[in-house]
């Protein structure tokens, strides 16, 4: 049940991220309706199969960030009326539920009522903290696509269909302001954990460190917003190189200490 509920997600992903390409390839644009309709069908399903998971190991905490993916994406569409977010939310959760697929969910983890919940919190509010750092990072890449169709005078499909430049800063600014304090919950519950339950940082390095690199790189992204009130093209790339940092760093991790970390 849970791979065809994940496997309906996937085929409703999918669909949304051609909705979302089609006024950019000549095909006519879909009724607004269907572009909330459609993800977030794919979200209820989704919801259903990550229920009945363990949010345990990798394949759970890629099908978690597709689904937070996928709401935020719901989410600014209904209040900022930024469709073109799709552009990159869509495929990205697809491909994410895909790669949790392929990987599997893992049996059910046998563990105290206290443990289970510090880390299903602790999982949860980091991958949403990632979501809303990758939502920042879509919000700064839209926002030089249309800077550099307006400097060149072009006003094509880009300038008609993205939104204006104040609203994507504005939502870039929303989503660092916002993911900044979950993530830092997020890492206090991860370190925490790591002491009290799983032998100590030493045992969970590899988490630790990405957790708080991660978290510095947000922290630093919200005050040049915030306190060096930086915005524009300025604020869009540092998202950019902030988000770019995260995944490299990652990768390193990933290829130093392979299988050491439950969710690296």
């Amino acid at each position: 049940m849970i791979f065809y509920l994940h496997l309906l997600a996937l085929g409703l992903y999918g669909v949304a991220t051609a909705l979302a390409v089609a006024p950019f390839i000549g095909r006519p644009a879909s009724p607004r309706a269907w572009l909330l309709a459609v993800p977030s069908a794919g979200a209820a399903f989704h919801v259903a199969g990550l229920t009945q998971v363990p949010l345990v190991g990798l394949g759970p905490a890629l099908s978690l960030l597709a689904l937070f993916l996928v709401v935020l994406q719901v989410l600014t569409e209904r209040t900022v009326r930024a469709s073109s977010v799709a552009l990159f939310t869509s495929p990205l959760a697809a491909g994410l539920v895909g790669l949790a697929l392929l990987i599997g969910f893992g049996p059910a983890v046998e563990a105290s009522l206290g443990r289970t919940w510090w880390l299903m919190l602790h999982v949860t509010l980091s991958v949403l903290g990632l979501a809303l750092l990758a939502l920042a990072f879509f919000a700064a890449a839209l926002y030089l696509l249309q800077f550099r169709e307006l400097k060149s005078k072009r006003f094509g499909q880009i300038f008609q269909l993205f939104p204006p430049l104040e609203r994507l800063d504005r939502l870039n600014l929303v989503a660092l302001a916002a993911g900044f304090p979950i993530l830092t919950i997020g890492v206090l519950l991860a370190l925490g954990y790591a002491v009290r339950f799983a032998g100590g940082l030493e045992v969970a390095k590899a988490q630790a460190v990405w957790g708080l690199f991660t978290w510095v790189v947000l922290g630093w992204a919200v005050w040049v917003r915030h306190v060096r009130h930086w915005g524009g093209r300025r604020a869009a790339f540092a998202s950019i190189a902030g988000f770019a940092a995260v995944l490299l760093v990652y990768l390193a991790l990933k290829l130093a200490i392979p299988g050491t970390a439950r969710f690296l």
